[in-house]
């Protein structure tokens, strides 16, 4: 697969201007912006998933709650053996297991063949999805939906989807490291379709079979794609330079100084 250039993972280049003054810009400790990156974006994560979780299982748990409760009894009136089958097995692909296994082997795969930029992305990427998931749930609470389940549930409550912010995060990671990787169109092009297709099945199949709200579903996608863009920005600020002030005055300033002492 050949490298290419891609703005969404590869570090900021400085502006000639201030690459020619060494004495005003200096780098960073390589992990420090990174972190802060990361840290920040979590919070702020965090701080939205809170807010939108609490407004939907209590202020719109009226309107939008009943509409969720509507798609919720019409799909559980509808179920069937081919759909229990198909759902089943799009939803237990991204139990916790299989999805740390798959990252490993796709991590592993991309350090051998020294991607290790993309490979810190994806890591990056599902450890702000895993630790702000458990974050929210909790604390958030809110009921799963008020019909026959077809999959007994952990202690996590519904909002958001875990599992769909887990696919959403491990298939357009790929898709992002593909397009990172490859020039070719047509591989990319499929990655793309292959991710939109699989957030979508595990999306419906979490709704079908009685585990999560529509809504659930729709913030955990957004969550996962908000953790791929907070990685991808902390991963482009490994190796930037960090502007600072000099600690000696400019030439022009110092003169100026001395002058004014003698005067």
């Amino acid at each position: 697969m050949a490298t290419v250039e891609h703005t969404l993972l590869a570090p900021a280049v400085p502006s000639d201007e201030h690459a020619a003054s060494p004495s005003r810009e200096t780098r960073a400790h390589p992990l420090g912006r990174p972190a802060a990156v990361a840290v920040l974006g979590f919070v702020a994560i965090v701080i939205v998933l809170l807010v939108v979780g609490e407004l939907l299982t209590h202020a719109l748990s009226g309107s939008v709650g009943r509409w969720d409760e509507h798609v919720n009894e019409y799909f559980a009136r509808r179920r069937g053996t081919a759909g229990n089958d198909v759902t089943k097995v799009s939803t237990s692909a991204f139990n916790t297991v299989p999805v740390v296994v798959a990252a490993a082997v796709l991590v592993g795969f991309l350090a051998l063949r020294r991607h290790f930029r993309e490979a810190l992305f994806l890591v990056v990427a599902l450890l702000i999805e895993i630790t702000a998931f458990l974050s929210v749930t909790f604390v958030v609470a809110r009921p799963r939906p008020d019909v026959v389940r077809l999959n007994s549930t952990p202690a996590t409550s519904s909002f958001p989807s875990g599992h769909t912010a887990a696919a959403t995060v491990l298939f357009v990671g790929i898709a992002v490291i593909v397009a990172c990787c490859t020039s070719n169109r047509l591989a990319r092009v499929a990655f793309s379709v292959l991710a939109a297709i699989v957030v979508c099945a595990v999306g419906f199949a979490r709704v079908y079979r009685g585990l999560h709200h529509p809504t659930d579903v729709f913030v955990g996608a957004l969550f996962g794609l908000a953790c791929l863009a907070v990685a991808a920005r902390a991963i482009r600020a490994f190796g930037e330079p960090r502007p600072v002030t000099s600690e000696r005055p400019p030439e022009g300033s110092r003169r100026s100084l001395e002058h004014a002492l003698v005067e």
